[in-house]
Order: structure tokens, then sequence, then C-alpha cells
């Protein structure tokens, strides 16, 4: 189509996969895939073959960057992958979507990226995520004097987080505190799990001044998040009980709607509501 857009693709794991089907449906508007990266060849050929637009699948990073045709590029590998990739994406005067938001915790990389967009006149933006709301804390932002994220999962989506380590061997029977922090640590401790503390406190009081709660529960109902907001604006909270996405049980569904959602808004034109 004439009036599509282009889109690279980093990361073809599960949700990288999932995400470009859904493009590929036409959930994200005029979006198309027009090119796939990942450090595994295999995975990469493996979600290009299985879209009808046949996209190009790249051996390189710079392949990607440097095709006329992707005017916009989705991140949906890691946080590592993330930090490494973010640059050479802004650097070649092309739009990034960073799913993995907790890259941008290291406040050094969030200032460097964010003026790099700037200097290149590209977008980074990052999708809410798990929760919503996220414009109602950039709104209250100078008025904001408490923000804390508490984030439930059931045991089996911790395994595996550093953070977790200690909780592998003990049997959970009730809602447990497995941590009770600044963001920045809950990313790092839990860098598959709680992105969404990223976002949230990227909107509101920065990764120190924003108290990040996990809690493990075997009886959780989905992945839930609740955001707790007061200051001189008054008080609110936002609770989000989100079904896993089928893919990683890890990410939730709304997780990968809400990055749709922003790809569908940087690639259209027309009224933005509530953002």
């Amino acid at each position: 189509m004439s009036d599509s857009v282009g889109v690279g693709l980093i990361g073809c794991g599960t949700i990288g996969a999932g995400l470009a089907a859904a493009v590929e449906r036409g959930e994200a508007g005029p979006a198309r895939i027009a090119r796939v990266f990942d450090v595994d060849p295999g995975r990469a050929g493996k979600v290009a073959v299985g879209l009808s637009s046949r996209p190009t699948p790249s051996t390189k990073l710079d392949e990607l960057v440097s095709d006329p045709g992707v005017a916009i590029v989705v991140e949906a590998a890691s946080q590592a992958a993330a930090a490494s990739c973010a640059r050479t994406v802004l650097q070649a005067g092309r739009s990034l979507l960073l799913m993995s938001s907790g890259a941008l915790i290291d406040s050094a990389l969030f200032k460097d990226l964010s003026d790099l967009a700037a200097d290149r006149g590209v977008t980074l933006a990052v999708p809410s995520g798990a929760v919503g709301g996220l414009d109602a804390i950039r709104a209250v932002k100078g008025e904001l004097r408490e923000l804390t994220l508490t984030s439930t999962k059931r045991p089996a989506a911790l395994a595996g987080a550093p953070g977790f380590a200690a909780w592998e061997s003990k049997a959970i029977d009730r809602p447990t505190v497995v941590y009770d922090g600044p963001a920045r640590q809950a990313v790092r401790l839990f860098p598959a799990n709680v992105n969404v503390a990223a976002a949230v406190s990227l909107a509101g009081l920065g990764p120190d001044r924003t108290t990040a709660r996990v809690v493990a529960d075997p009886q959780a109902p989905g992945n839930v998040h609740e955001v707790v907001a007061s200051g001189a604006f008054g008080q609110f909270t936002l609770r989000f009980v989100n079904q896993p996405s089928a893919e990683n049980p890890r990410t939730s569904r709304l997780a990968v709607l809400s990055a749709l959602e922003a790809l569908r808004g940087m690639c259209s034109r027309g009224p933005r509501i509530g953002s």
C-alpha cells in the first residue's frame, strides 16, 4: 500500500512475533513490517516467512536502520538489547518505539537518547505497557508527593528473575512481598516483569522517588498492577488486572495492545484522545 508506514522490528521472539502478526492483521493502522532483525537469524527468518508482506530479514542492525523503507523501528527484545540498539536507531534518523522501557531507568542513557532524538528530529516513544493513566500522572507531576506501584503476579511468572532467586525453592501459599523499595532497583531485579515500574516512574517522580512493590501471590487473578498517586492535587488510584500474554506469561496482554496503540498513533494522523 502506498500510504503504509514501513516498520522495522528488533526482536523476533514470542512477543515480537506476536506483535508482527498483529500488525499484519491491521491492528496498528497503516503500519507495515518492512524489516525484521534478531540476534538469532533463524528467528528473524521464521517471522519473515510467516508474514504475507514478506519483510526482509536483516543479519545486521545497520541493514535495518539504513533501509529507506523503514520509518519507525519497534524494539521488542530485552532491556539489554534496547540499551545497545537505541542509539543506532536514533542516530540513523529513525523514530523508535521502545517496549523494554526498563532500559530507560538508566538516567544517563535516558537523557542521551532524548537529546539524540531531539537532535535528529525523530520520536523516542514508550508505550504505557501493562497500566494506563500515565497521562494523569504526567498532568500532576509538578504536584506529586508520593507515587507507589504494587505489582502482583503468580510465583511462576516471577521465576527466573534475579529478585526472586531467594524465593525459588520456597513454597509460597499466600500473598508475599518479595520486593519493596525504589523503582530503579525493582526494574533491575525483575527485568522481564516490571517494565511498568519504569514507565510509571518516568511519567512521574522518577525511579528513585517512586516506590515499587512486587508481590508473589499463587491466587492472583492475573498480572495485577495498582498505582497510587497523591499530592497537592489530591489522590487517585489506578488498578489493572491483566491477563498474561498467551505468548509470554511474564508479560501482560495489555502491554502488547498498548504497543500496538502507540505504533498506530505514530503511523496515523487524526485526533488523539487522552494523550
